[in-house]
């Protein structure tokens, strides 16, 4: 595709192939996700594909900057909007939660990229990524552990173990798109905030 600034028809187009690449990758799985495959989800020839991405790759890739992005600015101005880390916390898990809902999916394509496609090196994506997800959620739990909100541990395993939790909620969504979440997201947040507590009460500030 051109690098010129694309019209507004060739943006339609773009935004048409990759909602048809989440459709696809949901349907038939990362493996089978081929380009000819995106075409007829999208109802268009193979060669209209070739010329927006030049490969699978390419396409899948859009897919998963697409939804990290955009999950990414979601996350970001729902922390920014508070000053202490046990506030942050509850934002971020809240905003990850609505955004995982609200886009499912988006996200559980995105995961399913993420996990199954692998570098030139042969490394996992999902390994490959440090994630700027991480870097904000890091920021967070240091704050909180160094202000005694939080309890003392390594920054990678507190973000490792939040991440897990989360991971709940997107795995029930891989499972049926259509699950119900209510109950889910309030223990995934008592969850959280129980895990890091600096003592039993879980007190959130």
């Amino acid at each position: 595709m051109s690098s010129s600034t694309p019209t507004f028809t060739e943006q339609v187009r773009r935004e048409q192939l990759l909602r048809a690449a989440i459709d696809t990758v949901n349907e038939v799985g990362y493996p089978k996700a081929s380009l000819a495959a995106i075409a007829r989800t999208a109802g268009v020839a193979k060669s209209a594909t070739v010329y927006y991405f030049e490969s699978k790759d390419a396409l899948l890739l859009a897919v998963v900057e697409r939804v990290f992005t955009a999950l990414e600015r979601q996350l970001v101005q729902a922390v920014e909007r508070f000053a202490t880390p046990s506030e942050q916390l509850l934002a971020y898990l809240e905003a990850y939660l609505d955004f995982a809902d609200a886009h499912r999916a988006d996200i559980v394509a995105g995961i399913e990229i993420v996990v199954t496609h692998r570098g030139a090196d042969g490394v996992p994506m999902y390994l490959a990524d440090t994630g700027q997800e991480a870097a904000l959620l890091g920021g967070i739990l240091r704050a909180g552990i160094q202000r005694g909100q939080f309890r003392t541990m390594p920054i990678g395993i507190a973000v490792a173990l939040v991440e897990a939790v989360l991971d709940i909620a997107t795995t029930t969504l891989q499972r049926d798109l259509s699950a119900d979440l209510t109950d889910l997201r309030r223990e995934i947040v008592e969850v959280v905030f129980r895990g890091i507590a600096p003592d039993s009460s879980a007190a959130r500030n």
